[in-house]
């Protein structure tokens, strides 16, 4: 059984309340939806970039940001488009709030790792043979587990994470306790770190930590590379057997905590950035309307002067009778009017006159409002 020791330092405390306020900032500051896309793109492609040069990927980066959404058959440029593949399972798999098993590691593993030759996997089984990671004497030098407790290793760790004994554990330690274990078992003859990183990564959005998709572990350790290997040592011993089944944790957790509350508070200042400036022109009158209004209006402005129910219906993709409930409630805040005055029944509405006279004056400086189109 799995049973991680470890300390909360004092410096972890401050890091996780670092981590919570950069949580808040950028689930609560208003970004319009064309910046927050622009962002987490750059986010998801800086992670891959990243992640692939941490493992030795020599592409330069021209050419990995080329090879982000094209299959290739050189297996750098692979390396590339199957981790970005990745990203877009753990997209679904959080969409259906999947938890982490045997069977989503092996899946994900599948996707990520180069096949040059022969057929993929729907899963990838764990290594049968025994490997190492680096070279003697350096730093990084590690032989995990023999392949024959390697599945035993798994099965714990997959039951650990989804223990009651890891329900009260903050999420960013639970992702910090995950990342090292994984790691130490080192499952997998190739591809170890990528996945790992990813599924810590994955653990933190199951638990409201994704940040809106908006930080890039990854950046911490690219700056941090021989840090990051010597805190996965923590100065023990070389072989698996040798202390390292029963290590105190506490150093990795302080320096995975640390790196991503620098991250966190990385991408909390970008979005802080982004909305004052984005602030600065916004006029009040679209500052008050929600997500629903604000597509209405987007359409009610640049793309016709009325609509149906049916089309706020498409538009919104909500049901006919929570379509017919919000245009009652946006009439009677003077947000929209019917068409037709005192018609029995709503069938089209536009958009009240004061909104009608702001949707005038954003036609005559499109530029200046043009994150209102998406």
């Amino acid at each position: 059984m799995f049973l991680p020791k470890y300390n909360i330092t004092n410096e972890i405390a401050q890091n996780l309340m670092r981590i919570e306020r950069s949580n808040i900032i950028v689930e609560h500051l208003p970004l319009p939806a064309s910046i927050l896309q622009s962002l987490q793109r750059q986010s998801r492609e800086n992670t891959v970039i990243l992640s692939t040069k941490i493992e030795g990927n020599k592409l330069e980066e021209h050419k990995k940001r080329e090879a982000l959404y094209e299959k290739s058959d050189s297996g750098a440029e692979q390396e590339v488009y199957n981790l970005m593949k990745a990203l877009e399972y753990l997209d679904q798999c959080e969409a259906r709030q999947l938890p982490i098993t045997e069977e989503l590691i092996k899946k994900l593993h599948a996707i990520i790792q180069v096949i040059v030759y022969g057929r993929r996997p729907r899963v990838s089984e764990y290594r049968i043979g025994q490997n190492q990671v680096g070279k003697r004497n350096q730093v990084g030098y590690y032989l995990p587990p023999e392949p024959s407790d390697v599945s035993v290793l798994m099965e714990d760790l997959a039951a650990w994470v989804n223990s009651k004994n890891a329900y009260d554990i903050p999420a960013p330690i639970k992702a910090g306790i995950f990342m090292w274990q994984f790691l130490t078992i080192h499952p997998y003859m190739d591809g170890n770190g990528r996945t790992a990183r990813m599924l810590s990564t994955y653990i933190l959005r199951l638990e409201g930590l994704g940040l809106k998709g908006l930080f890039v572990l990854e950046s911490f350790y690219d700056r941090n590379l021989n840090d990051y290997y010597k805190s996965i040592q923590m100065g023990l011993s070389h072989n698996y057997y040798f202390g390292r089944n029963n290590a105190d944790l506490t150093e990795w957790i302080d320096f995975f905590i640390k790196g991503l509350a620098d991250v966190f508070e990385e991408a909390a200042n970008v979005v802080q950035e982004k909305s004052h400036e984005y602030m600065a022109v916004e006029p009040d009158l679209i500052r008050e309307l929600d997500p629903g209004q604000r597509i209405v209006f987007a359409m009610l402005a640049f793309n016709s002067n009325w609509a149906s129910t049916s089309d706020l219906r498409k538009w919104l993709n909500l049901s006919d009778r929570t379509i017919r409930d919000k245009v009652k409630k946006w009439i009677n805040t003077g947000f929209l009017v019917p068409r037709v005055e005192d018609a029995k029944r709503i069938r089209s509405v536009t958009l009240a006159l004061p909104y009608k006279k702001l949707a005038e004056q954003i036609r005559r400086e499109p530029d200046k409002y043009k994150y209102l189109l998406k």
